[in-house]
């Protein structure tokens, strides 16, 4: 009887204990994976919206802890604009707002020339005209949240505007934001001449050694640091905090998915005291013995895991109902956020079967056939 055969004898000797530590183990893996792929949708939509708009580079306020917190002069657009290699730079405000005294929507505020206007794909009415004022423009999702169509009105900040376009945006970001013109969006929030960001685009014959020069260059300017729009949340102190705390959580949940293993097992293990025993008298080695309890600890560990995956995909289905931040996310599975806390599932269960494997090994055969 090899080592295989073995572990999934004993483990279907006590069917009801073992499926209840693999759904242990398997609400351990899915609280962790879920965590995961939080921080990573709240990063992968803000790339991709930034990225979908036509940016190449954001310049941030280095002292600025998230994209909301920090707050530029908007006249350091002229000299942005100097820099060799900057084909356009546009100011862009960005704020949570509420919206008819009851909804949390994110608002942007862009100047008349912004290339950002240029690239937007209404697919119903209008852009903001020239000499229109307190209008705004929907992303689909806002406009399908909101309940508002072309010429509905709507309160923000207790200022009336009127919707005189929807966006069909392709990311969930851009699709849930409320465009507006800047100077409007500075007006109500009380940001006269401020704006959070900068957005550059470069010119189509850059290369790599000139966009690092050209950062090198901003980040000479009271204290702007660029970086590329798909990283732009690289140094958001808010999204690293999250990450620390979803890891954290995500390592106490696994321990205690192997601790459920290494219970289950010392039981297993005192049960089959006789059992062992006969085996170590007809010849099995100490290292014998512990591989075939490890190996029943990796076997929970991937029955958890087969249980554990698919429900995380679940959960991360329901993002989109989370308030305030539902909307804005993206969810994208990938291996790359899979194995790691597969990987780490499996070994945390065999490190937890280590005990019982050597109180197993650790018995002596006289005294273990005594034993009733």
């Amino acid at each position: 009887m090899n080592l295989v055969t073995l572990a999934l004898r004993n483990l279907r000797r006590r069917a009801t204990r073992t499926i209840i530590v693999s759904l242990s183990v398997g609400l351990a893996v899915a609280s962790a994976l879920s965590l995961v792929a939080l921080a990573d949708s709240i990063k992968r939509s803000v790339g991709e919206g930034a990225d979908e708009r036509g940016a190449d580079l954001t310049v941030l306020s280095r002292n600025a802890s998230d994209i909301f917190s920090g707050f530029i002069a908007e006249d350091m657009k002229d000299k942005l604009s100097l820099i060799h290699g900057i084909q356009a730079v546009t100011g862009e405000l960005v704020m949570y707002a509420p919206i008819d005294h009851d909804q949390q929507k994110v608002l942007t505020g862009w100047a008349a020339d912004s290339f950002f206007w240029q690239r937007m794909p209404i697919s119903n009415g209008h852009l903001p005209g020239l000499h229109e004022h307190r209008v705004v423009v929907l992303g689909s999702g806002a406009a399908e949240a909101l309940h508002k169509d072309i010429g509905d009105n709507l309160d923000i900040l207790d200022a009336r505007f009127s919707v005189v376009g929807i966006a069909n945006y392709q990311s969930a970001l851009n699709r849930s934001m409320i465009y507006m013109l800047l100077p409007e969006l500075q007006d109500i929030a009380f940001r006269q001449k401020q704006v959070t960001m900068f957005e550059i685009k470069l010119q189509p014959t850059v290369v790599p050694a000139e966009i690092e020069a050209i950062k090198a260059e901003v980040g000479q300017m009271d204290s702007l640091l660029a970086t590329p729009t798909d990283q732009l949340l690289q140094h958001d102190r808010n999204l690293l905090v999250m990450k620390a705390i979803s890891r954290s959580v995500s390592l106490i949940a696994l321990t205690m998915g192997a601790l459920s293993v290494l219970n289950a097992l010392l039981m297993a293990v005192q049960e089959r005291t006789r059992e062992i025993g006969i085996m170590t008298a007809i010849g099995w080695s100490r290292a014998r013995t512990m591989a075939s309890i490890v190996f029943e600890g990796v076997l929970i560990g991937v029955a958890g895991c087969s249980v554990g995956i698919p429900l995380s995909y679940g959960i991360s289905l329901l993002f989109g109902y989370l308030p305030t931040i539902g909307d804005i996310l993206s969810f994208h599975p990938s291996l790359s956020m899979v194995l790691p806390t597969l990987l780490a599932s499996i070994a945390l269960c065999a490190v937890g079967s280590l005990y019982p494997a050597w109180r197993a090994a650790s018995m002596s055969p006289a005294d273990a056939l005594r034993r009733p």
